[in-house]
């Protein structure tokens, strides 16, 4: 009404958990099937945690590795993901679908960390720390730069041999199971219920990957914007994400 008081936005309560393998989360070793990381298995172990939590249903958003549990638990988990929102990423079977010289340069840890073990944990265990900054620093936009506090964060995590090793278990799990998932979904001609979101960072290498195109693939309901920034969206242009976010849970 003319002259009134717009009503509060309801609040959102969020839940950030660290996957599976990835911050100071159990880490347990492969196995020889690749289900231990598998996306599916990840995206089983968010709805437990949330159902133990108390939300029997939620919304979810996820960057790089997280997007690709946040998609298999839409694809999965209908009845209980509400919302999807994938930041920086495209799908798992279009990544290997599309792969090519240009990708093989551009995505070379794609197919390095998915080599068999020990190769990809003992050459990075070499020196964890020179390989982390030059990810950050390789994939964000040129002269960003991240807190010294959260990278020296980033580094004591990642630096044990068992986190070593559950990043490369997560990319043989991409090349085998999650692959194989996907194309099941493809090939049965499935989308996800859920409405979903992409962003993507305008300098990012999946800018020109046509992210709405992609995902249009496997969801009747997307869709997205660019934000300025490389691959770490939510560093990089956090106020851009974060509105984003807000208007497509609220909306």
């Amino acid at each position: 009404m003319a002259g009134g008081r717009r009503p509060a936005a309801r609040p959102l309560t969020l839940v950030v958990p660290d996957l599976r393998g990835y911050g100071r989360s159990d880490k347990p070793h492969d196995d020889a099937a690749h289900e231990t990381y598998a996306k599916r298995t990840m995206a089983r172990d968010q709805v437990a945690l949330m159902k133990a939590l108390g939300f029997d249903r939620f919304a979810v958003a996820g960057h790089d590795r997280g997007g690709r549990v946040t998609y298999r638990l839409a694809m999965d988990h209908p009845d209980v993901v509400t919302r999807a929102a994938v930041l920086d990423i495209i799908p798992t079977h279009s990544m290997w679908a599309n792969a090519n010289a240009a990708s093989a340069m551009g995505a070379y840890h794609w197919y390095m960390l998915a080599q068999p073990e020990p190769l990809p944990e003992t050459l990075i265990g070499g020196d964890p720390a020179f390989y982390l900054r030059h990810c950050l620093k390789s994939w964000a936009a040129p002269g960003f730069r991240f807190d010294e506090g959260d990278v020296a964060d980033y580094i004591a995590c990642f630096s044990r041999p068992e986190a070593i090793h559950a990043s490369c278990a997560d990319y043989r799990a991409g090349w085998t199971r999650d692959r194989a998932y996907d194309a099941a979904d493809r090939e049965a001609g499935r989308k996800m219920k859920p409405p979903l979101l992409a962003v993507w960072g305008d300098k990012s290498g999946f800018a020109r990957a046509n992210p709405l195109e992609q995902w249009r693939q496997w969801s009747g309901d997307v869709r997205g914007a660019a934000v300025p920034a490389g691959h770490f969206v939510c560093e990089e242009a956090p106020g851009e994400v974060a509105a984003l976010l807000l208007e497509f849970m609220r909306s």
